[in-house]
């Protein structure tokens, strides 16, 4: 995906209604710098977002259902589904977070950040990202610093 310009933002596998289903969150990305600061990723790791069109999600499936289907990976029936993230994007890795600085996010965590609090979910502003910590705005606890490995799921908060 990523010699074609594309990046897999999210992957699942699973099964409903009685079908397995592949489902790829993905994303156009374009080598640049990202959208705050400051970011201490190598430049080759700093990508910004292009946007994901119908027909790229079509460019995609064709060539990821080559690439399974030759592969030999999947030894069952699957439907293969292509997708952008979406306007409220899972923020998976630290070129992720990097990238939306300055934007809106909830982040919930697998345990709480201090043994005095038993916070673990937290809204607002994303002020920073460096050295695998984020510095985010939260509206309940004010500024807070997050590891990054202390996440267990977040995404943008923008609607």
């Amino acid at each position: 995906l990523q010699e074609k310009g594309f990046e897999l933002v999210e992957p699942q596998y699973r099964k409903e209604s009685g079908k397995w289903v592949v489902r790829l969150f993905v994303d156009k990305v374009d080598a640049g710098q990202s959208q705050g600061q400051p970011v201490n990723l190598p430049q080759s790791e700093v990508r910004t977002h292009k946007g994901i069109t119908l027909g790229d999600c079509g460019k995609v499936t064709e060539f990821v259902g080559d690439v399974l289907d030759a592969s030999g990976l999947m030894e069952v029936s699957y439907v293969l589904e292509v997708s952008s993230p979406g306007i409220n994007r899972a923020l998976k890795n630290e070129s992720h977070f990097a990238r939306c600085v300055g934007q809106k996010v909830k982040i919930s965590l697998y345990a709480p950040l201090a043994p005095q609090s038993n916070q673990r979910n937290f809204s607002g502003q994303l002020l920073e990202c460096a050295d695998g910590k984020l510095s985010v705005e939260d509206i309940v606890s004010g500024r807070v610093q997050i590891p990054i490995s202390a996440i267990y799921k977040a995404h943008l908060d923008l609607i």
